[in-house]
C-alpha cells in the first residue's frame, strides 16, 4: 500500500511546452509574451519569463494549446518567483482561480493526450 501523505499535488502535471502571453490584472495594455510553459495541470502552471512577477499578484493568462483554435484565457494568484539566470530568467508558478469548463476540459484532453503518449 502507498503512503500519500508524503505527496502535495493534487493534479497531475503535464511537461509539454505550450505558448502563452499574460499581464497582470488590471493592466492589460502590458502584455508579455512567454515562450515557455514548463508544466501546467488543472490546479496551475508553472512558466519562465523574463520578468518577475510578485507573490500574491493576480495574472490573466492565454494559453494556445492543441486541440484548439482559439486561446484559453485563465486566472491565477502568483505563488512563486525565483531567479533561474540573475536579472534575465525568473521561473513562476501560479495556482489557477476559477478554471472555466471550456479549460478544464482542455487541460482533461491534454492529461488524456499526455497518458496515452506515455503507455
Amino acid at each position: 500500500m502507498k503512503n500519500f501523505s508524503n505527496e502535495r499535488r493534487k493534479h497531475l502535471r503535464i511537461y509539454r511546452n505550450f505558448i502563452m502571453s499574460y499581464h497582470e490584472k488590471g493592466k492589460s495594455i502590458i502584455k508579455h509574451n512567454v515562450s515557455q510553459v514548463n508544466n501546467v495541470s488543472k490546479g496551475g502552471l508553472c512558466f519562465s519569463s523574463t520578468r518577475p512577477l510578485k507573490q500574491g499578484v493576480v495574472v490573466t493568462i492565454d494559453l494556445k494549446a492543441p486541440f484548439i483554435a482559439d486561446p484559453i484565457r485563465l486566472e491565477g494568484v502568483v505563488l512563486g518567483c525565483r531567479e533561474k539566470i540573475p536579472e534575465m530568467i525568473y521561473e513562476i508558478r501560479l495556482q489557477f482561480q476559477e478554471i472555466p469548463q471550456q479549460a478544464l476540459s482542455l487541460l482533461e484532453k491534454i492529461e488524456s493526450y499526455n497518458k496515452s503518449e506515455e503507455e
